[in-house]
């Protein structure tokens, strides 16, 4: 991240100001200098000061034998194969070590070089470290994560102490049909060997592994996913919408019976002064981008649909704790200020709740704290009253 920013300084004279900029922040809170910190890096420094210490001695580990099995069982573990032995030769001939994460930044493979091997073990850079920004702090895997875009994360730029000898570079891999991200692949060596070039190969390797996933067959016409990240996809296409045409889509989903104006209005915006032609705006852009899939009088949407927060719900109902495990990733729209969406997103929370603090299966906790970082707060609280009890 530092290569426009500092292009004209040597990596020693980099890593230099970088640790300055770090110390100030650290220790004294001192906002890091625009011209000598990126934006990005300074956002990721504030978020990991809020979740972590930047003194640990490594990252977080799961348990070997679950990583390895989410690792066959991902699709990444196919589609990354072509890709390995090329991997295994950029990391050997360039002192590297390689690491492809599963999409909530849990390492699922990696590969080191001589020189990097001892490294990467003493700090769990292995299958099975945890190396999201709320478990580690600030590092290529979850700041790739974050951003869904490739980021190279050099010497102090990483907000672990134990990181300031490496440099990191990552790249989301995303699934060229639905837009979503998949997993993260990254390749690091330390500081003094960055190169430019580093970048641009992880990149490349991370989009021809995409290119070789696996098909999606979709659930639905559409498809919606509101529980944690938004996506949408239509016919197997993946749709880009904005916060309220998300709200939209959701009741429409949630009345299949469908809706009149002013139900409509009550639903979405409650007592905030907005007129109703500016919500009869809003669904007439939506069923443009919905290929005029949404009725009127009353407003309803007219293709088949899948909707994660109304599998979870149907699930925790009939009691199958495995799969509301699996689907919940997040609250429902969290950022949501629509009456009805509201009432759904606490009505799911306060059975999720429930159902944890009646869940007796240590294995079953563990695999949800594994599988990413929704709702692990509640997750690792209810695991430790089991493990202490």
């Amino acid at each position: 991240m530092t290569s426009n920013l500092l292009a004209g300084y040597s990596l020693s004279q980099r890593r230099s100001i970088l640790e300055d900029n770090w110390n100030h922040f650290t220790e004294y809170d001192v906002t890091p200098v625009e011209s000598e910190v990126s934006a990005d890096i300074s956002l990721s420094w504030r978020r990991s000061a809020n979740s972590v210490h930047h003194r640990v001695a490594h990252a977080p580990y799961a348990r070997e034998e679950r990583v390895q099995e989410a690792w066959h069982e991902s699709p990444l573990f196919f589609a990354a194969q072509k890709e390995q032995d090329n991997m295994v030769q950029l990391t050997r001939e360039g002192d590297l070590v390689a690491a492809i994460s599963d999409p909530h930044g849990c390492l699922l493979w990696s590969f080191a070089s001589r020189h990097m091997r001892d490294r990467a073990e003493s700090v769990n850079f292995q299958a099975g470290g945890r190396w999201d920004e709320k478990s580690i702090g600030t590092n290529a895997i979850g700041l790739s994560k974050t951003l869904r875009r490739p980021v190279t994360v050099f010497s102090s730029e990483h907000y672990q102490s134990f990181l300031h000898d490496w440099v990191c570079y990552a790249a989301p891999i995303i699934h060229p049909q639905s837009g979503e991200c998949v997993g993260i692949l990254d390749m690091s060596t330390t500081w003094n060997r960055h190169t430019s070039l580093g970048q641009a190969a992880v990149t490349e390797l991370a989009r021809n592994i995409a290119g070789s996933l696996p098909a999606i067959l979709p659930k639905e016409e559409l498809e919606i996913y509101a529980l944690g990240q938004m996506r949408v996809t239509f016919r197997g296409k993946s749709l880009h919408l904005s916060k309220r045409q998300m709200e939209i889509l959701c009741l429409l989903a949630l009345n299949p019976q469908g809706l009149n104006l002013e139900s409509f209005h009550a639903a979405l915006y409650g007592d905030a002064p907005i007129s109703s032609s500016t919500l009869k705006s809003e669904l007439s852009h939506l069923r443009h981008v919905l290929g005029g899939h949404i009725g009127s009088r009353p407003y309803r949407l007219l293709v088949p649909v899948w909707a994660d927060f109304i599998q979870v719900w149907q699930a925790l109902h009939q009691q199958r704790i495995n799969e509301a495990f699996t689907l919940y990733q997040g609250p429902l729209l969290a950022q949501s200020e629509s009456p009805e969406l509201e009432e759904w997103r606490h009505c799911i929370e306060a059975v999720m709740g429930k159902v944890l603090d009646a869940c007796e299966d240590p294995k079953l906790l563990l695999q949800k704290l594994c599988a990413g970082s929704a709702g692990n707060e509640m997750v690792r609280e209810r695991l430790v009253e089991l493990i202490s009890t």
